[in-house]
């Protein structure tokens, strides 16, 4: 194994709506707990783009990314079930200090108080190397390029978690509405899990999306244009009559958030994955006299990332990417409001 340096390259945002800067900074230490990993690709996603604005009043300057994925160069003294040398994942949260009120409560890193969140609070994985939590990392698949993997860290982890919430008997059908990054992994996942899916979206990269699927099984069974006059009447004709009993929602467009809700039959379930920073509403009539349900959702547990690492080997599961180098990583945000986008952005090392 090479040795370690002591410092390396790093795009970091060194103020709010300004032009990331690639700067040399020193190689971060593991602690008796962290994997130092030396980083094979990286995502850039929504709530990159909400550092990048302020949302998060993150510490700077500040490493981006909460989704890298890389090889183990290093374990710190506490490590155990970690080798160097194995390809791994780094989830967002960090560090659970295990004796909050949350923890105390839950035992779930994802509400630990005292967490650091990579790419939000702490230097992420826009650098050569970037620390990982020994207790909230995942092994890779073999096979699965680093460039695929980048994105599950959080996109996938995001949605896997968002269908589990919702998921509705075996073979029945889901509602997926934004077919981008996370709605085009949504309809694989679901698809994979053995459900009928309806993809919904209003622009023509996304409609696209939703049936170009590496798998071609994985791909929508409809596809809805959301700006047709018929397409809550297409939707719940498809679905039987009453609508769907599940709903995904992977954008933060309030009005369409509040739409979505329209999809469901009575008792039905919803889950909002987008985060906008304006508070989400819904029309109280439907919501109470249809009896439905409203499911907060954040990214998926450790042991969940896991089954979604096995289910996205086994069944194909693929991310159509946007690949820049490392070089062009200050041009990141961007590259994400380009209207014509699809799928992922991703970083190459």
């Amino acid at each position: 194994m090479a040795s370690i340096p002591k410092t390396m390259r790093a795009c970091q945002l060194v103020g709010f709506h300004q032009k990331y800067e690639i700067r040399d900074i020193p190689v971060p230490i593991p602690g008796p707990n962290d994997l130092l990993i030396k980083t094979g690709a990286a995502g850039f996603c929504h709530t990159d783009y909400q550092v990048w604005e302020g949302v998060y009043e993150s510490p700077l300057p500040m490493t981006g990314s909460h989704e890298p994925v890389g090889t183990v160069v290093a374990i710190g003294s506490s490590v155990k079930g970690w080798r160097v040398g194995q390809r791994v994942g780094v989830l967002l949260f960090r560090h659970q200090c295990h004796v909050c009120t949350n923890c105390r409560t839950t035992n779930d890193i994802r509400f630990c108080e005292q967490a650091d969140y990579a790419g939000l609070k702490a230097d992420g994985g826009f650098a050569e190397y970037v620390i990982g939590d020994a207790e909230n990392c995942v092994e890779l698949p073999e096979g699965l390029e680093f460039v695929q993997a980048a994105p599950l860290m959080c996109a996938g982890a995001t949605v896997w978690s968002g269908i589990q919430a919702c998921l509705p008997a075996s073979g029945l059908p889901i509602g997926i509405i934004g077919i981008g990054g996370l709605g085009s992994l949504a309809v694989q996942f679901a698809k994979a899990l053995g459900h009928p899916v309806v993809a919904i979206d209003n622009r023509p990269e996304g409609l696209s999306l939703a049936v170009e699927a590496s798998n071609p099984s994985l791909n929508a069974d409809l596809v809805i244009d959301s700006r047709s006059p018929n397409a809550l009447s297409d939707i719940k004709k498809w679905a039987g009559g009453s609508g769907l009993p599940a709903v995904v929602c992977c954008t933060d467009d309030v009005s369409v958030i509040e739409w979505g809700l329209e999809l469901l039959r009575p008792q039905g379930v919803y889950v909002p994955l987008g985060l906008p920073t304006e508070s989400l509403r819904f029309d109280s009539f439907t919501l109470i006299f249809k009896e439905l349900t409203i499911k907060g959702s954040v990214v998926s547990t450790r042991k969940e990332a896991q089954d979604m690492l096995r289910c996205v080997h086994e069944h194909g599961v693929r991310n159509h990417l946007t690949v820049v180098e490392f070089g062009r990583s200050v041009e990141l945000p961007e590259l994400y409001m380009n209207k014509h986008l699809k799928g992922r952005l991703v970083v190459r090392y």
